[in-house]
């Protein structure tokens, strides 16, 4: 019994060692301060994630964040409510729920995020019913931990006094423009 014991006391630390290998950790950090309804943001969606995502994001070199600070109406709190429930119970499904609110944005400024809306998007996840119903759940309770998540996000937004959306951190700088892909490949380490 205590050959055992003292065997394992010499394999535990090349078993720490090993599962750590594993655990690499994306070089780079991406936090974009946004809201579902800004049309400048739908932009960022639109022309520099699908680079982000093919480059960093899909292949570990980054983490990326979006921070749904919700300014633009009533309707932005549900969207804003609704994406923190996906990145909450679906976190490998958030970026398609994110994808898909930024591809409903109509071309003006007119209440537009709906329960409705959102239902079918998480309908739309390819998750388990059991978790869909998790998410709409947690989305329309206004005293949830999503609602609780903007407040923080706003806090934030407010520390690094961001006045307008998008606004884009990279490893803790901001991108001068978030329209411009130079400007995230200048701060992104390869």
């Amino acid at each position: 019994m205590v050959k055992i014991y003292k065997i394992l006391l010499l394999l535990l630390p090349i078993i720490f060692i090993i599962s750590g290998c594993n655990n690499k950790q994306p070089e780079n950090t991406i936090v974009e301060y946004g809201d579902f309804k800004c049309s400048y943001c739908k932009d960022v969606e639109d022309d520099i994630m699908p680079k982000l995502k093919k480059q960093y994001i899909d292949t570990d070199k980054a983490d990326y964040s979006f921070k749904n600070v919700a300014t633009l109406g009533l309707d932005s709190l549900i969207g804003a409510r609704a994406g923190n429930a996906v990145e909450m119970y679906a976190p490998d499904e958030y970026l398609k729920f994110q994808k898909a609110m930024f591809d409903k944005q109509p071309n003006n400024e007119k209440t537009w995020i709906t329960t409705k809306l959102v239902n079918e998007e998480i309908d739309d996840l390819d998750v388990k019913e059991e978790i869909k119903e998790k998410i709409k759940k947690e989305y329309n309770r206004a005293d949830s931990k999503t609602a609780d998540k903007i407040t923080k996000d706003n806090e934030q937004a407010k520390k690094h006094k961001i006045k307008t959306v998008p606004t884009v951190f990279i490893n803790g700088k901001k991108v001068k423009d978030p329209h411009d892909y130079k400007e995230y490949e200048k701060l992104l380490k390869k």
